[in-house]
């Protein structure tokens, strides 16, 4: 099983990475989960596009993903989370949004695969057990499009690999968090894994807290022991 997500992550690292890099109007047309075929046999790419994003869906929503990666560890970061909103870069599938809503959080899903929130859409549908609101949004490879101030947390689970201008992107996210605002941001550590992307897609911890701050963060916390895979970063605006 470790195998298969590795497989599948590394697919999804070299394709997103891409996305991130490119320009806004070529990554949402070029770099979706659900277009990563050829453009040529319409129909023949219709079911392979709708083929890959199932096994991205079950490999997010691996139940092996709860014991590497600790999610309630993570959500333990935030404190109280009642009456908080909280902005979750690259959603996905909805995995920490849904367990951000649990503990009364009001979450913005955010992500540029439009496929993907509305998975979260339809998942929303079916769970009774939400204290908090969740909202889709669709965003751009180099916008969150976060409105000024519109957010307590920000949350980001895998995905900061992905970005291409950092700085900048963090920047937009910065002027997205309350005065008091936090952000999280959670990836994997340097070195032979059996998950997680290509080493070349890493990045390394001193590399990501230079980066918050000439963003303007101040980071708080750099947790590298907590998850075996993983480390945690915590900054202030």
């Amino acid at each position: 099983m470790k195998a298969l997500y590795l497989y599948k992550f590394l697919v999804l690292s070299v394709v997103i990475a891409g996305a991130f890099s490119c320009s806004t109007e070529q990554a949402s047309k070029e770099y979706s989960a659900s277009e990563m075929v050829s453009k040529e046999g319409q129909s023949d790419d219709t079911n392979k596009g709708a083929t890959i994003f199932e096994e991205f869906v079950q490999s997010y929503e691996d139940p092996e993903r709860g014991v590497w990666q600790n999610p309630k560890l993570i959500l333990e970061k935030f404190g109280n989370l009642e009456g908080k909103t909280v902005a979750d870069i690259g959603a996905g599938t909805g995995y920490f949004t849904f367990k951000l809503a649990s503990e009364g959080a009001d979450v913005i899903a955010i992500d540029i695969d439009e496929q993907f929130l509305d998975y979260i859409l339809e998942r929303k549908q079916e769970l009774v057990n939400l204290k908090g609101e969740v909202q889709p949004r669709l965003s751009i490879p180099d916008n969150p499009m976060l409105e000024n101030e519109e957010v307590d947390y920000i949350l980001i689970v895998n995905t900061y690999h992905f970005l291409g201008d950092r700085i900048n992107y963090l920047t937009k996210l910065k002027a997205g968090l309350s005065t008091a605002g936090q952000i999280i941001i959670v990836d994997f550590k340097e070195g032979k894994l059996p998950v997680g992307p290509l080493e070349e897609f890493k990045t390394n911890i001193l590399s990501l807290e230079n980066e918050l701050r000439s963003a303007g963060f101040t980071v708080t916390e750099t947790d590298e022991t907590s998850l075996k895979y993983q480390y945690i970063i915590t900054a202030k605006k």
